[in-house]
């Protein structure tokens, strides 16, 4: 029996070894300005691997980019999003001029319409995350830039070279990240702490504490992973609110210059007031000033071709915080809004 009871207990012991090295140790983020891209921009070869995805405007925004609600963008080795483009007859975008291959050459392309879910579907492509082969402009390739056009697609994933599923995988890394955070709450509450007391001394904040996620997603080519970050902004701060009541005045009608021959002007003479034709009208929108302090926190993960976490890395604790001054001619006014200067008086 003895033998047994050990080899019992040697078998448990390796199956929580093995759960446990499930999930590789974390390391540390180290270019922590570079987690989510800012203008990374690379060069793609004619047919590349990637993920194109559907929620990537949270992340385009930080660039300053915008597009329509249901595009779809491209991500491959940490650079920034691309748009896509694809060809659509009859589509809006006609005689595009796109950049291709290592010089930038222009290929004129005569139809095109933004990649998004209703003209992906022929190409198979139906998840909000897709780990696809793209040919880029004809197989010629794209120098760096913001986009590019894919004139074929072909979904990888679910296949016997890649059984991960895209989709499936970062839904089960968003209850992952919850965990962490869940983890993590005592320590962000202590973070929190010190970096109120760094940014407002003895002063209480007046709230609201807000939460910002970020999700960036990526397929690292040369591992033949994909890599998902996760960022968290948890913000509080102490503030004045400046507006709501009040009174904005149009401006005055000026009069037409006199009509050729001496004529009279073509409009009718200023009303009393100096020229005020409307009465005043209120202002119901306010505008928050005072000191925002935050911390900043986050982790990446690493997904094999097959579904598993192979690597993780977390992105430590970083305090934030900044002043929010008013607009300029934005103070104290009349009935507690805004402080727009008074216009001048009428002359006689």
């Amino acid at each position: 029996m003895k033998p047994n009871l050990f080899r019992a207990g040697a078998l448990a012991l390796l199956v929580i070894t093995g759960v446990a090295l499930a999930d590789p140790p974390a390391g540390v983020v180290q270019d922590r300005k570079g987690f989510i891209p800012q203008r990374n921009h690379q060069a793609l070869p004619g047919k590349v691997v990637g993920v194109l995805l559907y929620d990537g405007q949270p992340v385009l925004s930080l660039e300053g980019r915008s597009g329509p609600a249901d595009q779809l963008v491209f991500s491959r080795n940490g650079a920034s999003y691309r748009w896509v483009y694809v060809a659509a007859p009859g589509g809006g975008i006609r005689n595009l001029q796109v950049p291709v291959g290592d010089k930038g050459e222009k290929d004129v392309f005569p139809s095109l319409d933004i990649a998004k879910p209703t003209n992906v579907q022929p190409w198979g492509v139906k998840a909000l995350y897709t780990l696809v082969e793209v040919e880029v402009n004809s197989g010629k390739g794209s120098p760096p830039g913001d986009s590019f056009v894919a004139t074929n697609l072909k979904v990888l994933e679910g296949t016997e070279a890649y059984p991960i599923k895209a989709a499936d995988a970062i839904k089960q890394l968003k209850d992952k990240y919850a965990a962490h955070k869940k983890e993590q709450q005592a320590a962000l509450d202590r973070a929190l702490q010190e970096a109120q007391v760094k940014a407002l001394g003895d002063k209480k904040a007046t709230g609201p504490r807000e939460t910002e996620e970020l999700l960036f997603v990526t397929w690292l080519e040369d591992k033949g992973r994909l890599r998902v970050h996760f960022r968290t902004k948890v913000s509080d701060g102490h503030y004045t609110w400046l507006g709501g009541g009040a009174e904005l005045r149009d401006p005055p009608v000026l009069p037409l210059p006199p009509r050729k021959g001496g004529l009279a002007p073509a409009v009718q003479p200023l009303p009393p007031g100096g020229g005020l034709a409307q009465p005043p009208r209120p202002i119901d929108f306010k505008v928050r000033t005072g000191t925002t302090f935050g911390v900043e926190f986050g982790m990446a993960y690493e997904i094999s071709k097959d579904g598993k976490v192979v690597a993780s890395e977390a992105l430590p604790f970083e305090a934030f915080q900044q002043v929010l001054p008013p607009p300029p001619n934005i103070g104290p006014g009349p009935r507690g809004g805004l402080g727009i200067p008074p216009l001048p008086p009428a002359k006689d």
